[in-house]
């Protein structure tokens, strides 16, 4: 049996917030990971550089971990498929890590500015 690979786990879990069968706590264990890791406030500020993102790598995928263990048996076993999807597999890998690498490019090119948010005064001429 192949392990089945991350890339494939998360779309599947991420595609339980629509099913009715999922219960609440699971949906709410796995948004509150979403909510973590696109909101600003951080238990370590993203300001310093490595550790400012150690709390994001720890803290979503352990919220996701603990919204996969909260989900009914028979709903595990459709979010971790078994493997013989065979070539569909690698495409579908490719295809993630190609919006990944967009998503990064991204938030790099539109979170480079100043980020000064300060109000500019007002010149007076006299």
């Amino acid at each position: 049996m192949v392990k089945t690979s991350a890339w494939m786990i998360v779309p599947n879990l991420l595609r339980t917030l629509m099913r009715g069968d999922v219960p609440l706590k699971s949906k709410l264990i796995l948004l509150a990971g979403l909510v973590y890791l696109i909101s600003p406030v951080d238990l370590l500020p993203d300001v310093i550089v490595g550790f400012g993102w150690l709390d994001d790598l720890v803290i979503v995928p352990l919220l996701g971990w603990l919204s996969y263990r909260s989900l009914p048996a028979p709903v595990q076993h459709d979010v971790v498929p078994e493997a013989d999807a065979g070539e569909n597999t690698s495409r579908r890998t490719v295809l993630y890590m190609v919006v990944l690498l967009v998503a990064v490019v991204l938030v790099i090119l539109l979170g480079s500015g100043e980020g000064n948010l300060a109000p500019v005064s007002p010149v007076l001429s006299q």
